[in-house]
């Protein structure tokens, strides 16, 4: 009988594109999982905002741009392990496109289903604020990073 014992991710991978998906939300110390971004606004002159949908939804920099995030001070309750990282607008809409599957995935290995509401991602707007996606539609909105409250799920490579 096939374990899930030791899992600590699901891969997603469609073509060339692949990611490693965390079995759990952050959650602050209280347990609540509608958090915050950042705790400020970020530099005026970062060169990496996108500020219309096309630019945004083709992001697929999760991982340079959490880069950024934790420079500009990342919620402490988003501790990301090694190799993790906040998914770009791109990498989760692409999360959102297969969320059935992914959920199926997830309760197999023990792990909690995403759920239908908002989560963060972490491409950028502007220096405060960043794109959101909704898991149960895929609308994609912005909201101020500092101090709009949402879901966040990290994820990591997925390498074949």
């Amino acid at each position: 009988k096939p374990s899930a014992a030791g899992c600590v991710a699901v891969g997603l991978k469609m073509g060339s594109k692949c990611i490693a998906i965390d079995l759990h939300d952050f959650q602050d110390e209280a347990g609540n999982k509608d958090i915050t971004l950042t705790t400020q606004k970020g530099d005026k002159d970062y060169s990496g905002y996108k500020d219309n949908y096309l630019d945004a939804g083709a992001d697929w920099d999760g991982k340079g741009n959490t880069e950024h995030l934790k420079q500009i001070g990342l919620n402490p309750a988003i501790k990301l392990g090694v190799g993790q990282w906040i998914p770009a607008l791109g990498e989760l809409k692409f999360i959102q496109l297969f969320r059935k599957e992914v959920n199926e995935a997830l309760k197999y290995a023990g792990g909690d289903a995403l759920d239908p509401v908002w989560y963060w991602s972490s491409t950028e707007y502007s220096a405060t604020i960043a794109w959101n996606l909704d898991l149960s539609d895929g609308y994609a909105l912005s909201y101020a990073k500092a101090t709009y409250q949402t879901r966040v799920r990290p994820v990591s490579a997925f390498l074949l």
